[in-house]
């Protein structure tokens, strides 16, 4: 029983964590100088995908 209510807990936490990412991006897309920050952030940062070194 401990660990059905156990699992019953984590998906719960894991459920109210992605819904509270979903209403933050859902707030900074709605801001759109935000959110073209938020774009151009993201393809500086895809940048370093390419920056020549091996995978480790």
């Amino acid at each position: 029983m401990q660990t059905v209510l156990d699992e019953a807990i984590e998906h719960y936490q894991r459920e109210k964590f992605m819904d509270e990412v979903n209403a933050a991006y859902a707030r900074l897309k709605s801001d759109p100088k935000e959110w073209r920050e938020e774009q151009e952030e993201r393809d500086a940062w895809e940048a370093t995908d390419s920056d020549g070194l091996e995978d480790e």
